[in-house]
């Protein structure tokens, strides 16, 4: 299997000239979009946004996050990895700081802490991420499909999204054609790097093991609580800024748009991300100086949220990789 790259110094400082310019780039998009919508009218809806709403906005974030570190602990166990919940706590936060770099860096440093302060092999790592990744897409599609009432337009598009998704999840429930095919490719490489090949085979059971019911439905409830703290984050920001948008409005919003923005491929769904929930706020009726004010506040409190919270745990994450994995074990025991 390919491992996830090493996280040196250097390449951390690379990793975090991005993060700043990803960030740099969220703020020239929100600027030019307020001074097209007039800058004065957006300044004014931001001023209608109390602290004590920030705070609730933020505190549902932090549900959300709290929600899908749970589960990452929950998918950590039901692999058979021994790893203490508040270690596994900091590494998932920790990957939060590379959300809005390229590629999937944040799961990488994820699996890298995991073999470096406890020799968890990549190969037993790796459907972690696989679990992780698709338990929040089907979350986020449930959620998308209980709101497309509000938006019958987008109703094919989500059941297509929905119908892609159940069918990249039914191999992984049941893997013997995955192993099938596997066994297939060795034999045609003329049974080369058989290690590498017994690594695949292992990771894909392991993966199948995720899709228990047990395990992927424990973490599918917290998945969609937890998005779902973020949905209400929305709504309420968005009748404080006077917008009339019920509920499942907000919803189909929300999550539609977070579909949008991992479609595109872009660093945390930035650009895509934003233009769709415009997009479909002015569908709504809502005003372009309300729409982009709402914008810019929900991804600020969730996606740059979280960013943030990465930011603060990784030197305490890198700090226990310095350690090894014989230091680390010794000061805090598996449970």
């Amino acid at each position: 299997m390919a491992r996830p790259p090493r996280f040196s110094l250097g390449a951390l400082r690379r990793v975090e000239f991005f993060a700043v310019l990803a960030l740099v780039g969220f703020v020239v998009l929100v600027a030019a979009l307020a001074l097209y919508a007039g800058s004065g009218a957006v300044l004014d809806h931001l001023r209608r946004v109390s602290a004590r709403l920030l705070v609730l906005m933020l505190g549902l974030s932090l549900a959300n996050y709290l929600l899908r570190a749970w589960r990452w602990q929950h998918f950590t166990a039901g692999l058979g990895l021994r790893v203490p919940w508040g270690r596994n706590l900091v590494y998932f936060v920790a990957g939060f700081a590379l959300t809005a770099t390229p590629g999937k860096v944040g799961e990488g440093l994820r699996m890298w802490l995991l073999e470096r302060c406890h020799g968890c092999a990549y190969e037993r790592s790796a459907p972690l991420f696989v679990g992780d990744r698709l338990s929040d897409m089907a979350a986020i599609l449930v959620l998308c499909l209980v709101g497309v009432g509000a938006f019958t337009a987008y109703a094919q598009v989500t059941v297509i999204a929905a119908a892609l998704l159940l069918a990249a999840c039914l191999p992984l429930m049941r893997p013997a054609v995955l192993l099938r095919a596997t066994k297939l490719a060795y034999a045609a490489t003329g049974r080369r790097a058989p290690r590498l090949f017994a690594r695949i085979r292992r990771a894909v059971r392991d993966t199948a093991r995720l899709f228990r019911f047990r395990l992927f439905g424990l973490g599918l409830l917290a998945a969609l609580a937890g998005w779902f703290a973020e949905v209400a984050a929305f709504h309420q920001l968005l009748a404080a800024l006077g917008a009339a948008v019920t509920v499942q409005q907000a919803m189909f919003v929300f999550t539609f748009a977070m579909i949008a923005g991992t479609v595109a491929m872009l660093p945390g769904g930035l650009g895509g991300t934003e233009a769709v929930m415009l997009a479909l706020l002015s569908a709504l009726g809502v005003d372009l100086q309300t729409a982009v004010a709402a914008t810019a506040l929900i991804r600020l409190t969730t996606l740059w949220f979280a960013v943030g919270l990465g930011f603060a745990a990784l030197p305490l994450a890198l700090r226990l990789a310095r350690r090894g994995p014989a230091r680390a074990a010794a000061l805090e025991p598996a449970r």
